[in-house]
């Protein structure tokens, strides 16, 4: 093999490693660590390997495509008189984030020698957050469609007795799918949540900040959408279906918060080893 172009190639890794720890937040400290930890973990015997930062399997967060939209949409709202977006539209936004976030801190630790007994896990755990980016970014359309419907709904006319009979059940119609699409998000929010605090506890403890905060926003999100159900539940005549679908979101609000709470309390453990006189690297 070419010694230069192995160079290169050792080169190119750890400053790949070192660019992603600076992105996620990381100290100087923690930038070099990263970049050793490519240098380490780079097979000089196999020049096309992958560096060791390439993405997993899945395909990355759409990260970019979510803050560019978001951002358009506070745009397109501010001084219009049309609908914003609905709380469950938002809920779903930001369980996407918090996914792409979970994925983040998942990479961080895929490929470091230090982390090499939990690579599988971390390789899995990348793999999931990416498919509930994505679930969760088709759920803010989703949402936003059943909430013009409801919308459209509550708007029609009910100045006569027939009028009303129509809107009421216009309104039966789009309640039940206004409940299932926030039920979605709740449930791929507490997904999040649960992986998020997984890569707290044994992933990169440089990044087990980047986790708790994945973790919350998860949760947050998870919570919103359990309040979208609670809300439009209320209004369904089919009482047992009703009860179910609260039940059910409010069974995912709790697992969010308990996997929040092992994130946060992950966060607290490294500090105490460091405090210790212990690494958090």
């Amino acid at each position: 093999r070419d010694p230069d172009e192995q160079r290169l190639q050792a080169h190119e890794a750890a400053l790949a490693a070192y660019e992603d720890a600076g992105l996620s937040g990381l100290c100087a400290e923690g930038r070099w660590e990263a970049a050793v930890d490519a240098l380490r973990s780079f097979d000089l015997t196999h020049v096309a390997r992958p560096r060791v930062d390439q993405p997993l399997s899945s395909p990355p967060p759409p990260t970019a495509d979510l803050i560019a939209g978001l951002s358009a949409a506070i745009a397109a709202v501010s001084g219009n008189s049309a609908p914003p977006p609905g709380g469950g539209s938002v809920a779903a936004s930001v369980g996407a984030l918090a996914a792409a976030l979970t994925r983040m801190v998942a990479g961080l630790t895929h490929g470091r020698a230090k982390y090499a007994h939990v690579a599988d896990e971390m390789r899995m755990v990348a793999d999931r957050a990416s498919t509930l980016a994505g679930e969760l970014t088709a759920l803010v359309a989703r949402d936003a469609g059943v909430f013009d419907a409801l919308t459209a709904a509550y708007r029609r006319p009910r100045a006569t007795p027939d009028a009303a009979s129509a809107r009421a059940a216009a309104i039966e119609r789009a309640l039940l799918p206004a409940a299932e699409a926030p039920l979605e998000i709740a449930r791929a929010a507490a997904s999040v949540a649960e992986l998020a605090a997984s890569v707290g506890e044994r992933g990169n403890t440089n990044a087990v900040a980047d986790a708790a905060v994945a973790a919350l926003a998860a949760e947050s999100a998870c919570r919103a959408a359990a309040l979208t159900v609670r809300v439009n539940v209320a209004g369904l005549r089919d009482k047992a279906r009703a009860a179910a679908l609260q039940e059910a979101a409010t069974r995912f609000a709790d697992a969010a918060a308990r996997a929040a709470m092992r994130a946060v309390s992950a966060v607290g453990i490294v500090g105490t080893t460091v405090d210790a006189g212990g690494t958090n690297a």
